[in-house]
């Protein structure tokens, strides 16, 4: 459960830090910058994403088109995954099957598909912008 949460994670927060901060000489600002996403933001952005309800200063970032629907599945595996992962983590009394544990590997590269459709767009740049900053974009 861990590795394909902290596996779309990492693949969200390098793919933002990238946007914010291009060249190899960032490579250090970069790691830097990494550490100031935090899961419960990241949560609060792709729930809004697969909801349709962006704050006002997100909304622009969607250029007034419905989003795009593989954006919509990566926040939505995005949620699911980091849900299982605490389930996981502390809930010592449930246990995943092997099936279970295979969809959401499925699921996972799934996202990184989707993820590979639109990367280049505006509406995912948005997505990476608000994974930082949703809680400063709400007013």
């Amino acid at each position: 459960m861990s590795a394909s949460y902290d596996t779309i994670f990492h693949l969200l927060v390098d793919e933002a830090t990238r946007l914010m901060l291009k060249g190899h000489d960032r490579a250090p600002l970069r790691d830097n910058l990494a550490r100031a996403f935090h899961h419960a933001t990241m949560k609060q952005t792709a729930v809004a994403f697969t909801k349709g309800t962006l704050p006002p200063k997100l909304v622009i970032g969607a250029n007034n088109q419905v989003l795009q629907r593989p954006l919509i599945a990566v926040a939505e595996t995005f949620v699911q995954l980091q849900e299982a992962r605490h389930a996981a983590d502390y809930d010592r009394s449930l246990r995943f099957t092997r099936q279970e544990v295979l969809d959401l590997i499925d699921l996972t590269e799934q996202a990184f598909q989707d993820w590979k459709q639109i990367h280049n767009s505006l509406q995912a740049d948005t997505f990476l912008i608000g994974l930082l900053t949703y809680r400063h974009m709400q007013g």
